[in-house]
Order: C-alpha cells, then sequence, then structure tokens
C-alpha cells in the first residue's frame, strides 16, 4: 500500500509541476527535464507513468479542465447565490479576481489549443472540450434564467468571456472583467424576455 500510494504521489506531483510550468512558460518552452527538476525525479521514473512530454501535457489540461468544471459552478453557487442571472454577472467577478491574481497568465485552455493547432491532436482536443464545457455552463444558467436563445447567447458570452482573458493578458491594466462585465450586462438585456408591464 505503502508502494501504491508513493506511485500516486510521484504521478500527482509530476502532474502538478507540469500544469504549473506549461502555464507560466508553455507547452512547447517547457522542457521535460525542467519538469523532472521541479519534481527532483529522473526520466526513468518519469517514462513510468507518462509515455512523453505531452502525455503529460494532455494530463495537465485534463485535470485542469477537470478541476474548473467543479469549481466554477460552486464558486458562482458561493458568490452570487441560486438565482441563474445573478451567477451570469458573477462570472466576471470571478475573472476580476482571477486576473489579479499575481500568477495569472492567461488560460491555459487557450495556450493549448494554440500550441497544439491541430483540432485532432488530443491536447487540442482536451483544452476545447474546456471551452465546450464553459460554454455549456453559461447556456445551463441561461436557459434557467429564461433568457431568450440560450446557445446563441451561450455563444455570444462565451466569446466574451475568452476575449477578455486575452484583453487582459495583452494589455495588464486590470479592467478587462470590469469591461466585459458591461458588454455581458447588454447580452443579458437584450436576451431577456420582454414582459408586459
Amino acid at each position: 500500500m505503502g508502494a501504491e500510494a508513493s506511485k500516486t504521489d510521484t504521478r500527482e506531483r509530476l502532474i502538478a509541476a507540469g500544469l504549473h510550468l506549461f502555464y507560466q512558460r508553455g507547452f512547447h518552452a517547457t522542457g521535460l527535464d525542467q519538469v523532472l527538476t521541479r519534481v527532483g525525479t529522473t526520466k526513468t521514473t518519469f517514462y513510468k507513468y507518462f509515455e512523453s512530454k505531452e502525455d503529460l501535457a494532455l494530463a495537465c489540461i485534463k485535470r485542469r479542465d477537470e478541476r474548473w468544471r467543479a469549481r466554477l459552478p460552486q464558486l458562482l453557487r458561493e458568490r452570487a447565490g441560486p438565482d441563474p442571472i445573478n451567477q451570469l454577472r458573477e462570472i466576471w467577478g470571478v475573472w476580476r479576481d482571477w486576473f489579479a491574481d499575481i500568477a495569472f497568465n492567461g488560460c491555459l485552455f487557450i495556450h493549448a489549443c494554440s500550441e497544439f493547432p491541430d483540432p485532432n491532436d488530443p491536447c487540442h482536443v482536451a483544452a476545447r472540450a474546456n471551452v465546450d464545457a464553459l460554454r455549456g455552463i453559461v447556456r445551463g444558467l441561461a436557459e434557467a434564467g429564461g433568457l431568450d436563445d440560450p446557445a446563441g447567447f451561450a455563444h455570444q458570452f462565451g466569446l466574451l468571456m475568452q476575449g477578455a482573458i486575452i484583453y487582459e493578458v495583452i494589455d495588464r491594466e486590470g479592467n478587462a472583467a470590469q469591461t466585459a462585465s458591461r458588454i455581458g450586462e447588454l447580452l443579458i438585456e437584450r436576451a431577456s424576455p420582454v414582459r408586459s408591464q
């Protein structure tokens, strides 16, 4: 049991190191030796868990995806309560706090889609799945909130979410989330069904 726990720990430490380095430095700019040095292990040990650096990258993307899919809805409920429209609005509060984090360096999934541009590459497919999942979360909130055309709304709102991330990476002025929230409010207003007075 101790050996099994040690194996799991080593694999988890490789994923944790990969997540940090790939996010901060990029997938292709990060060498396998950098990951191994951070973990304090050897290539022989590494290849017991992963076939290649790309295999590790895929595991890292999937791990980050699992965390985001679980964490974002939880954060929105904690911060905005049960109302789905308030949760949509609170996305920008989550983005604002994320952008203010000293470790913020954009979106791992956008990086992955850029660095693995072949749409059939497993890393690209896994990263795209996260973008689709986030759009699905927005669509679910739009449906629950009674907005018109939830799929179309989710497409536009999702584009705004991704655009805000890129904008913040480019200019680092700390106002991308606030600007996006104003545009997001217009999208919500436009998608709200007209109610008779």
